[in-house]
């Protein structure tokens, strides 16, 4: 690997931190330190004077941990308007500086037990998360060579469970698990340094060629991400000549998405293939829960989670290297099918675990290693590839329209089926429990 490709890389993978660093470290940071959370909503409630009960509980659990895909609902329809017309740049400028806002928000509303302030600064990152993941996704397919294009998209996979390992780390009880104030604290110090990266690097030059015109600024791009070439005059005037296409088309739009033929066809492969990621988000958010409750100790559960995300990440560096060699149908499929069955593994493997009491709790070894092979599932081959397919499948002009309108029906999907884990797996286990176990035990009069 030349001098050149590496350094690319390394751009990249810096952008995939900052850009994952939000939503990977605020999601599993809160997973592995669920019992601090769940005793934070038992105080504010207390405080208040309201009641408190788990279900009560459970309720603002869930709307703690699922404010944050609602407002990326919201954030996906404006993050056309910022990257679009201001640059790929700024778009990652706005985000930055709105998640540092809304960290001080976070941490001063665990300061004074304010569980509403704890939710609107979840939102508040989660409004720019969408900006950022486009900003990432857009600056990887316009700025990278044609042959290292489907291995750099996993970065933002990669870049995403790495952030996770960090967060369910620092959240452990044995490391910043015991305070959640320190912990939100403590993530304002790789944004400071995020934000005067970002403010380094250029807009892309696809950008700068196409939608402002500036050929001279776009060549100074160029050189800084691929460096000098002979071939750098060749991409320009492809550029020069997609935008001449560009300039006759009008601005795209959520309507046209859907009016075209080409680009509703697009929309439902991209749509289809994230519909395959839903299941991981409630894994991400509360692995340590669904763990606990299968009768797994505090530790062990913890430690599992932790493990779950290095096991995805590692998979991602993995799937890096054979995603340009087979076919994309043959591997979405193939690992679609093998990650439906490992999640129902899970569930069976965890109630038993749960209910049942078998000799070397195998049930219980065996349900660990269901949820670790599934992360391998995801991590490899669903989860990088299901974001850039909607983005290869339509023109420049459509590029972030495209992923914005996915993005915001695939948060608007796990809103509503992630909000609803919680209560209905509390509901559902205690009832399927009932009904094969203790009700055909019970004795009759």
């Amino acid at each position: 690997m030349r001098w050149q490709t590496f350094r690319l890389i390394s751009i990249y993978a810096a952008l995939s931190a900052i850009t994952n660093f939000p939503s990977g470290f605020t999601n599993s940071s809160v997973n592995t330190a669920v019992e601090k959370l769940h005793k934070f909503i038992a105080t504010s409630l207390s405080q208040d004077g309201q009641p408190v009960d788990e279900n009560t509980i459970a309720l603002f659990q869930s709307a703690t941990l699922n404010c944050w895909f609602v407002a990326q609902i919201f954030g996906s329809i404006m993050t056309p308007m910022i990257s679009d017309r201001f640059g790929r740049k700024v778009g990652y400028i706005v985000c930055v500086l709105t998640t540092i806002l809304a960290t001080l928000v976070q941490y001063f509303s665990m300061c004074f037990y304010m569980p509403w302030g704890l939710i609107f600064g979840r939102s508040l990152t989660a409004l720019v998360s969408p900006l950022g993941d486009a900003c990432l996704l857009l600056y990887v397919q316009e700025t990278s060579p044609l042959e290292i294009r489907g291995m750099s998209s996993f970065l933002c996979e990669i870049g995403y469970g790495t952030m996770c390992v960090l967060g369910m780390v620092l959240g452990m009880k044995s490391v910043l698990g015991e305070s959640l104030s320190r912990l939100l604290l403590l993530s304002l110090i790789p944004l400071v340094f995020s934000f005067f990266f970002v403010a380094r690097i250029p807009e892309t030059p696809k950008f700068l060629m196409i939608m402002r015109g500036n050929r001279e600024k776009a060549m100074q791009s160029l050189e800084y991400f691929q460096g000098v070439s002979s071939d750098n005059y060749h991409i320009l005037n492809e550029y020069q000549a997609e935008r001449m296409t560009e300039n006759s088309c009008k601005d795209s739009t959520f309507l046209e998405l859907l009016s075209k033929w080409h680009l509703r066809q697009a929309m439902r492969l991209a749509l289809a293939t994230l519909s395959l990621t839903l299941s991981f988000y409630p894994i991400l958010q509360s692995s340590t829960y669904f763990l606990l409750e299968s009768g797994v100790s505090v530790t062990v559960a913890q430690w599992c989670s932790t493990l779950a995300q290095v096991v995805l990440t590692l998979s991602s560096i993995f799937g890096a290297s054979i995603i340009d060699r087979y076919s994309r149908r043959k591997l979405l499929i193939g690992f679609g099918i093998a990650s439906n069955i490992l999640l129902v593994s899970f569930a069976f493997f965890s109630h038993l675990s749960a209910t049942v009491v078998y000799r070397n709790s195998w049930p219980m070894f065996a349900c660990l290693a269901s949820l670790l092979t599934y992360c391998v599932s995801f991590g490899m081959v669903l989860g990088p590839l299901s974001w850039f397919v909607a983005p290869e499948l339509v023109s420049q002009r459509h590029r972030c329209t495209i992923f914005s309108a996915c993005f915001a029906i695939h948060n608007l999907l796990i809103a509503l089926t992630d909000f609803a884990t919680i209560p209905l797996f509390r509901f559902y286990f205690v009832e399927v429990s009932y009904r094969i176990i203790l009700k055909p035990s019970t004795p009759k009069n």
